[in-house]
């Protein structure tokens, strides 16, 4: 009879490294499907929140336009307004305007408003994203018409200011937002 040495045949390890890759891939889907509903569930999760305060700065924005200064088109508006604090102008009137681009971003453009003519160039616009991931940006302005009911428009160009501004913002990854709805204070002058 013959002394077996000591050790593994190559069978034997080829079926071990058989069954070690098979666990590792099972590990590997594992963790890839955990990784995946970890990133659905926390950017379900900070979606709301980040639109709950684009909304209230946008509507805090909107209700302080000055009359006179709004200018609105389907895709952008332009208009002059107090900034919600931390936006660096301290309360100073400032010229904004908030369009999508290209990019898939929502974007706030500002700078501050010159009172009376300016003899100076104006400062460079300062540009904040606003959101991410946005399809489209549609704008409509409730106008009121004398002697009949009010009627929304996709542009605002008059004296004064609309009864309401409407922003409905469509979404690249099919995420659903309520349309923001604000009134300028001085509103349907």
């Amino acid at each position: 009879m013959k002394r077996r040495d000591a050790g593994f045949t190559l069978l034997e390890m080829l079926v071990a490294l058989v069954v070690f890759g098979l666990v590792m891939a099972g590990l590997a889907q594992t963790f890839r499907f955990g990784l995946t509903a970890w990133n659905f569930s926390t950017s379900s999760a900070v979606f709301p929140e980040n639109m709950a305060s684009l909304d209230s700065a946008v509507a805090a924005m909107i209700l302080q336009a000055q009359p006179s200064s709004l200018t609105g088109h389907p895709h952008d508006l332009a208009f002059t307004t107090r900034l919600p604090a931390g936006a660096g102008l301290k309360g100073a009137l400032a010229d904004v305007a908030i369009a999508s681009a290209p990019d898939g971003k929502l974007w706030l453009r500002y700078a501050p408003h010159a009172p009376g003519i300016p003899i100076t160039p104006p400062p460079a616009p300062a540009s904040e994203p606003l959101a991410t991931g946005v399809a489209a940006l549609s704008l409509s302005y409730l106008i009121k018409k004398p002697g009949a009911a009010p009627v929304w428009s996709s542009t605002w160009s008059g004296r004064g200011l609309p009864l309401l501004i409407r922003i409905h913002i469509d979404f690249t990854n099919g995420q659903i937002w309520p349309d923001l709805v604000a009134a300028p204070i001085g509103g349907g002058n």
